[in-house]
Formats: C-alpha cells, structure tokens, sequence
C-alpha cells in the first residue's frame, strides 16, 4: 500500500501543533549556536532540516535522516551541530520523524495501519530488553550518563516502526540508490582529506582515513554487487559500476582489516545466493564471474591510485595484514584481547542479564604512547559488548532479528519474480552476512549512527515480505 504521509494531508490542528513543535525546537538549537557563533550556515542546514521534515514524506524525511547521518563527518557533529543536553543534530531530526509518525497514528492511521511483519516481535523484544536492562543499571548502581550514551544508539531501531508503517515502499529501490550515493560522498570525503594529509613529493607515503561513516564503503559495494548481477537498467548498472571508482579507492585507504574481512564474507554470502538460486537459468555463469571481479577491480583501482600518487598503500596494507598474524608486533590487537579478557569476566559474574546498561569495563590501552588505564561502556566487539550489558538473553534476542532477517530474505529470493526485490534480497544478505562478522571486531551495530540505516533495511524487508504474502 503506497503511503504518502505529508504534512498537507494532516487535519489543520495536527498541522499547527507539529509546525509549533518543530518551530521551537529549532529556536533552542538557534539559542544554543548563538552561544558559540557562527550561526550562519548552521541555521542554513536546520531551515534545509525543517523544510524537508514538515514540508515532504515521511519516506523522505527518512531518507534525509540516513543522508545526514552518513555524510556529515563526527567532527563536524560534535564541534558544530551540537544540540542541547548533548544531543546531536541526527538525534533531533530523528525525534522529528518519529514524532510525524506519532502524529499520523494518533490521526487515524492505526485503522489503516497493517502493523503485523515477521520481524516485529524480535525487534520489538529487544526494544523491550532494552528499556529493562536500564532498569537492571539502575539497580546495579551504573553510571546514568554512562547509561545515556550507552543506549541511545540501539534506540534507534525503533524508525524500523516508522518504515514498516508509513514508508511508501515504490521508494525501496531509491534507499539502496541512496546508499550507493552516500557512500560515494564519504568516498570523496576520504580521498580529500588524504591527498590533503600526505605530502607527495615523499615516496612511500601514507596517511590512513579512518571514521565512523567509512563503514557504508564495504556496504555500498555489496549493495553496488547487488544491482550488477540483478538490475535489469543498463544505465543504473553504469552508475553503479561508476561509483565504485570512489568507493572503492576509500576502501583500500581506509585499511581497515576487520572491514575487508566482512566485505569478503559479504561476497561469499552472495556468491551462495547465486550458486542456490533456482530462477539464475545461464546467467549464474556472468554472475559468479561478476563477483570473482568485483574485488580484482577494488585491489586494481588501489594498485594504479598508488602508481598515480607513490603513496606506499600496498605496503602498508602488507604491513597490516602481516600484523594479524604476528600479533604481538601489534600493539593495537594485544589491547583488544586485554579488553575481551576484562570482557569476558565480567560477564562470567553476571551471564544472563549482563550488567545492565551503564555497565563499564576498566583495561590496559597500549597502543597510545604510554600505557594508561581505561574505563570504556563497550568493547571492540559486538557480542562481548551485548552479553556485558544485557548477558546471553539481550544477544539471543539482537542476534534474532539479523538471523530471521537473513532467513527472510533467503525465503523471498527463492520466491519472487520481480528483479528488484531479488535485487533487495540479495543486497540484504550479502551486507548482513558481511555485519555479523563484522561484529567480531567491532560493536557498529548497537554503537553508532549508521543503525539509521540497519532499521531502514530490515523495515523494507519486512514490508516486501508482508506485501509478497498479501500478493500484492
């Protein structure tokens, strides 16, 4: 059911009550930029803000949540787009969607509003854990401002209720359009600002980019992966095929071992879907030759940036990966499994429920110069992170909506007929599978601002599955 979901389709009443409350959120961001200057084109980006949440969908302002979220660097939200209580700019713009989507609800929608998917228990569970966990800190005596920046990142799948009920699902094939760009964005971001760092007239040079948003580059080349083998518009496979350039650059500079490995788990991830698929006829061949290319052609764009620049990009990706071997040369991974260990006790003295929220772990950083004592919420590990807050019940319950998510997915690519959701289906594999190995390296899923992205995907899911069982 395609669902618009403007402000001009709201009754007058509603209309004035969101225009208020938006209009005064943005007067207590005004005061508080006030505060430290620069007003100008910060006021720029919240009129931008305002115009596109009140005035668009509630499809687009979602779109726009996952834009700013991926585009705009942490820096750049920390020193300038600092809200009050310390909430930051996506957050704000966040409340907004939900609170349009509440206001749509309270209009009547419910009525309307085909709620039940596959996948709203889970998530709906460990909503629900969350929100008890809190409580289980509060009891333990954890820090509450350790508690508030510990949860407010899982929170966020809660927009997977905003898209299931109002997104208007002729959209779905623009989301992953919109992943593409943002990725190819924070591409062009990367190599900036490393051809701004390294001198060139030295040879051997090299200066890693690394940030939050450099995750959506192994996403957008299994989503790009996706749209090669199943697109049917040549022209959206040459965009495609000619935003990898910049993606792909950003990916070898990024030198993130963890990141390669889970983009190779995505690859593989796909290569099965294409190896089971029952519909693949005689084009299984082009797409398996297709996938072996894929990342022959990410490894060449690094080989010939290098030649161009005479920056040492395969040395130090050599360097890197002869660490993960000899890892006692490696101070930074001797300091991750000092973490798992601190880790790892803590939770043997609370199994099941974990520590609740707010609960920290105190270990050896070695990797900074002097050693020196840390106290850290999380640790470089989705699962650790999960059984330390909500024990093996909280990672039960996460790794519940991923693995029926997958499953899902599966299911509707066996099944369907229609070469964009095939297309979906497969991208959702492939990026999952790829996230869920990336978990060992990395909390990303419950930990930043990219889980505006992880919502979106699995509400689209959940919505093309409901839609195919009502045969629509």
């Amino acid at each position: 059911m395609a669902v618009r979901t403007s402000i001009f389709e709201l009754h007058p009443s509603n209309r004035l009550l969101l225009t208020a409350v938006c209009l005064g959120q943005v007067g207590l961001m005004v005061l508080s930029f006030l505060r430290y200057g620069e007003t100008g084109p910060l006021l720029m980006v919240l009129v931008l803000f305002s115009v596109v949440t009140l005035v668009g969908s509630v499809t687009l302002a979602v779109f726009y949540l996952c834009l700013v979220s991926a585009v705009i660097p942490t820096q750049f939200f920390d020193d300038r787009l600092l809200l009050p209580l310390d909430f930051k700019f996506y957050e704000g713009l966040f409340m907004v969607v939900c609170g349009v989507a509440v206001l749509w609800w309270l209009q009547g929608w419910w009525l309307l509003w085909e709620r039940r998917t596959r996948l709203d228990r889970p998530v709906l569970v460990f909503l629900g854990l969350l929100v008890a966990s809190m409580g289980l800190g509060l009891y333990y005596g954890q820090s509450v401002s350790q508690m508030l920046r510990d949860v407010r990142f899982p929170l966020y799948y809660v927009l997977f209720f905003v898209v299931t009920g109002f997104f208007d699902l002729r959209r779905g094939r623009t989301f992953l359009s919109l992943v593409v760009v943002c990725a190819a964005v924070v591409g062009v971001e990367y190599l900036a600002e490393f051809l701004e760092m390294v001198n060139l007239s030295i040879s051997g040079s090299f200066y890693r980019v690394a940030r939050t948003e450099g995750l959506m580059l192994p996403i957008s080349i299994l989503v790009c992966a996706a749209g090669l083998l199943y697109d049917p518009s040549p022209v959206r496979r040459t965009l495609f095929s000619l935003a990898l350039i910049p993606i792909g650059l950003a990916f070898v500079l990024t030198m993130g071992r963890g990141m390669w490995i889970a983009f190779f788990a995505g690859l593989i991830a796909m290569s099965g879907l294409v190896v089971l698929d029952r519909r693949a006829g005689g084009r299984r061949g082009r797409q398996i030759l297709i996938l072996i290319l894929l990342p022959l052609l990410v490894a060449g764009m690094g080989y010939f940036f290098q030649r161009a620049t005479g920056t040492g990009v395969g040395e130090m990706a050599l360097k890197r990966v002869r660490r993960v071997v000899y890892y006692q040369e490696d101070t930074t991974i001797l300091g991750r499994f000092l973490s798992y260990g601190v880790a790892l006790e803590a939770i043997r003295q609370r199994p099941m429920l974990g520590g609740g929220h707010g609960a920290t772990v105190t270990y050896l950083i070695t990797d900074q110069g002097e050693p020196f004592m840390q106290t850290a919420g999380k640790v470089d590990n989705l699962y650790l992170t999960l059984m330390l807050r909500m024990g093996v019940v909280g990672l039960a319950a996460f790794l519940w909506i991923f693995i029926r998510g997958m499953r899902t997915a599966y299911g509707l690519f066996q099944r369907t007929g229609d070469v964009w959701v095939k297309q979906f289906c497969a991208g959702f594999v492939a990026v999952y599978g790829a996230m869920l190995v990336y978990g060992m390296a990395d909390a990303t899923l419950i930990g930043n601002r990219l889980i505006f992205f992880h919502a979106t995907f699995l509400g689209i899911l959940a919505r093309l599955e409901r839609e195919a069982g009502d045969g629509a």
